[in-house]
């Protein structure tokens, strides 16, 4: 992972290198906010929760995902990617993530001619070894800050307003989102799906069932957090269920080292890792958590 630059922060959530030697590599992709792809060499087929597929050309945008993905990566591959926020996607792409999710886009259909030339040639460039693989950041970076298109700025606050209260603990209540937003709740909803791709109350369960595999698949997560964050499962079979349904993996596949460890590094999801890196300093005592 590679953190972006501070004036890109409200954009990016991180850069990524993907590398590897082997012919062709299967992996679970976790559901995230959408990414900007770069392949310098090999590709990547990705098959959907719907079961619809699709493959990388150079420059491809994986839009947002509801669900996990499972993924080959043929190589020898070497891909260089980005991950960027709810608002950097909408000012790129202008799609609404509850109608356009879970597939590749070609670039054409986001980027400016020039900005997927400046990608080619570095990827060129990498490829032929004239620069090193963590040099596309640049071009990276510049592609997502090229956002074409304008939000609302009550639209940039409610998004705003949902991300506060992810990060206000493992488990709000959905009456403190709605307490601090001057919308009704059926604005928020449609803004939530928009951005998000579903309503806040799904927005909370993904990124809960993201803090829960990131929990177990860090060792050095605290005994504190971790019991505060396991409570707020009913049981162990709906833990089970959630992470399957955003990470395609069980619990006790988490703890275990895997090529896409790295893709749940609280340090690259943005909000959702936020709360296991400081927590609320008045954080609530936990119930007795669920022992896995």
């Amino acid at each position: 992972m590679i953190s972006p630059p501070a004036d890109l922060a409200g954009l990016i959530n991180t850069f990524y290198i993907i590398e590897t030697d082997e012919v062709a590599v299967p992996e679970t992709v976790p559901a995230y906010s959408a990414q900007l792809l770069v392949v310098v060499r090999g590709r990547i087929r990705f098959t959907y929760a719907d079961g619809s597929t699709g493959t990388t050309g150079t420059v491809t945008f994986n839009a947002p995902q509801m669900r996990s993905a499972q993924c080959v990566m043929e190589g020898p591959l070497l891909e260089v990617g980005v991950s960027f926020t709810h608002v950097a996607w909408q000012k790129l792409a202008n799609l609404p993530a509850d109608r356009v999710h879970d597939r590749l886009i070609p670039a054409e259909q986001i980027l400016a001619p020039d900005r997927i030339a400046a990608l080619e040639a570095a990827a060129l460039a990498c490829a032929e070894g004239r620069i090193a693989p963590d040099a596309l950041c640049t071009p990276l970076a510049a592609a997502v800050a090229s956002g074409r298109h304008a939000i609302r700025p009550d639209h940039v606050a409610a998004v705003e307003a949902i991300s506060r209260w992810l990060v206000s603990g493992f488990d709000p209540p959905l009456t403190d989102l709605y307490d601090n937003v001057s919308l009704s709740c059926r604005q928020l909803q449609r803004i939530s799906r928009r951005f998000f791709g579903v309503a806040p109350a799904q927005v909370l369960k993904r990124f809960r069932a993201h803090r829960a595999a990131m929990v177990l698949a860090q060792p050095g997560i605290s005994e504190e957090v971790f019991d505060a964050l396991m409570a707020t499962y009913f049981d162990q079979a709906h833990l089970i269920r959630d992470i399957r349904r955003y990470t395609g993996r069980t619990p006790s596949q988490l703890r275990s080292k895997y090529r896409g460890h790295g893709l749940l590094d609280p340090a690259g999801h943005g909000d959702a890792g936020v709360l296991l890196n400081s927590p609320p300093k008045d954080f609530p005592a936990a119930e007795p958590a669920l022992r896995l």
